[in-house]
């Protein structure tokens, strides 16, 4: 059998307690945070980062880390949440770390590992996510992922005195064809 979480370059790992203290550090950059979600920018500490890890619904969401193959090197996180499982539909939250890992096609290759996580072994039947307007690197690996803009929450966002839009996005699993080799 195949290791449905591993891909030419990437695997899907379980958290290592380790872990938390480095990604504890991209907590620190400001364009991590901003770009991750709409809560407010704070540092956590690598200890408040596993508490919360420990305390996932284990039955609504599945978090897995991002590592290269090649040194097991930690890269990112990635996990399906807030699952309704009568209606076989997920939100979706992925991040790459360090900014010198980004557009080298890790986000893209973790984000169809899991999609094919999500559509095949879980059995969903669409994952949503949201994502804010200004996040354009994001937005062009999710729509080169299959996702379809679904809404906008106009001026829904406010960073530094400014507004900015929070698009909806979501993909079938009907409509999912893998961007990369998943054999």
């Amino acid at each position: 059998m195949k290791n449905i979480l591993a891909g030419p370059r990437l695997t899907l790992s379980v958290p290592q307690p380790e872990d938390f203290d480095e990604i504890s550090d991209w907590y620190t950059t400001g364009d991590f945070l901003r770009n991750l979600d709409t809560a407010p920018a704070r540092p956590l500490s690598g200890e408040a980062l596993e508490q919360t890890y420990r305390n996932l619904d284990r039955n609504t969401e599945f978090y897995f880390h991002v590592r290269s193959q090649e040194d097991n090197r930690l890269l990112g996180f990635v996990t399906l949440y807030n699952i309704e499982w009568t209606n076989q539909i997920a939100q979706l939250a992925i991040a790459i770390g360090d900014p010198a890992d980004r557009g080298k096609g890790y986000g893209t290759e973790a984000l169809n590992l899991m999609l094919n996580y999500g559509f095949n072994e879980l059995n969903l039947f669409k994952v949503c996510l949201d994502v804010i307007a200004t996040n354009h690197a994001a937005i062009a690996v999710y729509q080169n992922s299959g996702f379809e803009f679904e809404g906008t929450n106009t001026l829904a966002v406010k960073r530094d005195g400014e507004r900015f839009d929070l698009y909806s996005m979501g993909l079938f699993a009907t409509d999912f064809q893998p961007r990369i080799k998943l054999d």
